[in-house]
Formats: structure tokens, C-alpha cells, sequence
């Protein structure tokens, strides 16, 4: 199950500032598998990679304590995932073209989450490992996150 974490010191630039996380594994339901294969159209930076913004983003809202995180992508991008495009029926909140790949909940503490940029990581995981091992892999090195920015204004 997909899983929505708040970390700090992921960032080199700014160590103290919060990092919003989703872990999904690629074997995991439909709407895990989509946004985990996203990766492969990332374009790759230094040691992650990134997705071009008008293909998919992450949009985020915060109630109360309730952080809600939908990854969302153009239908287009849907063909090369090998993916059902007719199992995802939800789209963008900001962008109605757009269709949502998954939603992920998370009760977070809203000081933390008002530190957080505005990036999103992805983290795919194989099934059984926690969210902790997953942004531990990161911080080693061992592996490399996608890069969700928000959506393009």
C-alpha cells in the first residue's frame, strides 16, 4: 500500500527543510504500479530523476492534519506505462486533461509540512519493504528518487 511520509535532510541544499515522500511498489495495485513506472520517463539529474512538469506533477493539500497527495499525468504518457488508461477515471483537481494515478493520505503535523518545498519524491519499492528502508536507500545513495514538482501554472 502506498504510503505518504514527511522527512527532513534529503535535501543537500537545505537540510533542514521537510521532504514530502510517497512510497509505492510496482507490484502493488494498478494505481502504485502507474505512478511507480513513471520513472521511466524521468530524465535523470544528479542522483534522481526528474519528470517533465506538463507530463505529470504532484498536487498536495493540507486539512487540518490530513495531507492529501494525488500523482496525476497527461492520458498520453498513460500508452507507454503499460498500463489500463480505462482504470483511471479520476482526474486533476487543477487540471481536468489529467488524470489521477493515485491518491495517498497521510496524517502529518502541519508545522513540519509548512517547512516542506514544494517537491514531491516517489520512491518504488520492492513489495515488503517499509518506507523507512525506501527513504534510507535514499539518503545512502542507493537509490534514486523521481522528482514530482507541482502543477505547471
Amino acid at each position: 500500500m502506498a504510503e505518504a511520509l514527511l522527512c527532513d535532510g534529503l535535501d543537500p541544499d537545505c537540510p533542514d527543510a521537510m521532504t514530502l515522500v510517497v512510497v509505492v511498489s510496482e507490484v502493488a495495485d494498478h494505481h502504485e504500479r502507474a505512478a511507480a513506472r513513471l520513472a521511466s520517463y524521468g530524465y535523470e539529474g544528479e542522483n534522481c530523476l526528474y519528470l517533465v512538469q506538463t507530463d505529470g506533477w504532484a498536487e498536495r493539500r493540507l486539512d487540518g492534519e490530513l495531507l492529501t497527495v494525488d500523482i496525476v499525468a497527461h492520458p498520453a504518457l498513460l500508452r507507454g506505462l503499460e498500463v489500463d488508461r480505462e482504470r483511471f477515471t479520476a482526474r486533476s483537481s487543477g487540471d481536468p486533461a489529467a488524470l489521477r494515478l493515485l491518491r495517498v493520505e497521510a496524517r502529518v503535523d502541519p508545522g513540519a509540512y509548512r517547512r516542506a518545498s514544494e517537491l514531491t519524491l516517489v520512491l518504488t519499492v520492492p513489495a515488503g519493504t517499509s518506507a523507512e528502508q525506501a527513504v534510507a536507500a535514499v539518503r545512502a545513495g542507493e537509490d534514486w528518487p523521481l522528482v514530482l514538482t507541482p502543477r505547471p501554472e
